[in-house]
């Protein structure tokens, strides 16, 4: 009988995985753009969603196309002790009030949302659907006011990191190379080795690395936002520094890339004494 029970559960989780899987290739599939105020889905309007509030953060209400009201936006921004800054917004669907928190990941959040809507199709023949709307809620179970707010108190407790960097001569600039004999990347001041860049996760767009010393202790972190490293031929690129020894983010730019971003990184670095 147990073994009955599991199976039944395992062939359930098995067809819900594919229907998740088939909606994501439907939505890759179709040609979502949003214009003015309308959502059109292979140039065929789909929905309205209408703009309002400031232009740091951007409120939205989606309507049906005959104007009935589906869902509002409310928009939130956090600044970290670490001085990061997070962006957010609680949807709230009508007429049933379900509420679900999505992380702003771009500059362009309109066609974030409307991509979102149209993959977990929150509306169907022109008006909202109840099976869509809590597919779309699925889509995005965390609770990011609580996530921030765990955070924020878990950095506000957090020491700053002790270490002592390589002992070297500071007169000549640090350089950034790849080392084919130990496949990594190196960070060299003179004629010694100071540290390495390490790639964080292997996520499609982001160029994101930690900064370590040559005993494995990661000092501090390069973010490049997937959005600005995606970027095809970028050239001012903006990111931002985690500096373990004071727990901060420091906001830099730089031009020439991704490359000329990490160059600028680990100058920085060595030259506040970080590495």
């Amino acid at each position: 009988m147990k073994s009955s029970t599991r199976t039944r559960h395992a062939l359930r989780a098995g067809i819900t995985t594919l229907l998740m899987a088939v909606w994501a290739l439907t939505a890759q599939a179709q040609n979502v753009s949003f214009k003015g105020d309308v959502i059109t889905v292979d140039k065929k309007p789909y929905a309205k969603l209408v703009k309002s509030g400031s232009m740091l953060m951007r409120e939205f209400t989606l309507l049906t196309l005959d104007d009935k009201e589906v869902m509002k936006t409310k928009g939130t921004a956090t600044t970290l002790p670490s001085n990061e800054m997070v962006f957010y917004y609680t949807l709230t669907f009508q007429p049933g009030g379900e509420t679900v928190e999505m992380s702003k990941t771009g500059m362009n959040f309109a066609q974030q949302l409307a991509e979102a809507l149209v993959k977990n199709e929150v509306m169907r023949d022109g008006q909202p659907s109840p099976e869509g709307i809590q597919r779309f809620m699925a889509a995005y179970p965390e609770k990011l006011s609580a996530k921030y707010a765990a955070e924020a108190e878990k950095q506000s407790n957090a020491k700053p990191l002790q270490y002592a960097t390589v002992d070297r001569p500071r007169s000549n600039p640090a350089t950034i190379s790849y080392n084919k004999r130990t496949q990594r990347t190196e960070i060299v001041q003179g004629s010694q080795l100071i540290g390495y860049l390490n790639p964080m996760g292997d996520e499609k767009g982001r160029s994101n690395w930690a900064v370590i010393l040559p005993d494995g202790m990661t000092i501090a972190e390069v973010v490049i936002e997937a959005w600005m490293a995606d970027s095809p031929g970028a050239r001012d690129i903006s990111y931002k520094l985690l500096v373990k020894k004071d727990n901060k983010y420091h906001t830099r730019s730089a031009v020439g890339g991704v490359p000329a971003a990490q160059q600028d990184a680990v100058q920085y670095l060595v030259s506040g004494g970080y590495l």
